[in-house]
């Protein structure tokens, strides 16, 4: 069974959706696609001689893909080329305070996917890398060096179809307290964001007196306004 079929939905096989509190499911692909772009990392999940693991690994989107890279004689580009994985991605947003423990929680964005891993060409790695560096710190890939054929040589870049892909979001105030909604304590909502701070120059590698502004302006990829709604 799967969910109905739409151009701007992910159809979902019934087994990878969202079961717990499924009304906080999305499948939209503008809401999904949104916090698969805001996430620097995501965790790969296999089994390894049948035991699982899991590891973190830098991720980017390009179209109807989700990328990643790893050492070309490494283990991870032996082992997962062709083996089903799942691929997580959690952006915490803050703490939620409610009337008792049982009622503080976290607001969060997550992306969950499952599907096959595939090796981009060779002859697409470089473009897939400079999309990665694009859409991390765009101006960077101008600003540096050419990339040098034995760099290449040296990776493996990974893809998975975005498929099979379920995200949920809690966005959203303290439950309703039912037992002493009067009691006097703080209810509400911390937000959390990622910031960054100012560059630091390396004092013995950096070549230049001027910090770009592409790097002196750096918000980050998560561009995320906490709105909340009534849970």
């Amino acid at each position: 069974m799967t969910m109905e079929s739409s151009d701007a939905f992910y159809t979902v096989q019934k087994e990878y959706q969202v079961k717990r509190i499924a009304e906080r499911a999305h499948y939209n692909k503008n809401d999904v696609n949104a916090i698969i772009d805001a996430s620097y990392l995501c965790h790969i999940s296999f089994m390894q001689n049948s035991k699982p693991t899991a590891i973190p690994m830098a991720c980017w989107r390009n179209g109807q893909y989700i990328y990643f890279h790893s050492a070309n004689k490494g283990r991870l580009s032996k082992l997962l080329i062709g083996m089903e994985v799942c691929i997580s991605i959690a952006l915490f947003d803050g703490l939620v305070l409610g009337h008792s423990a049982f009622n503080h929680s976290y607001n969060f964005r997550s992306v969950v996917i499952h599907g096959q891993v595939e090796e981009v060409e060779e002859i697409y790695k470089e473009t897939a890398m400079r999309d990665f560096m694009d859409h991390i710190l765009p101006g960077r890939w101008s600003d540096i060096r050419p990339v040098k054929e034995k760099e290449l040589r040296a990776i493996t870049v990974m893809r998975v179809k975005l498929d099979q892909v379920a995200g949920k979001i809690r966005d959203e105030f303290p439950d309703d307290e039912v037992d002493t909604p009067d009691f006097p304590t703080w209810i509400g909502v911390i937000p959390a964001v990622t910031q960054f701070s100012a560059p630091d120059a390396d004092p013995d590698r950096n070549k230049t007196c001027v910090t770009p502004e592409y790097i002196e302006g750096y918000t980050g990829i998560d561009t995320h306004l906490a709105q909340y709604r009534k849970s």
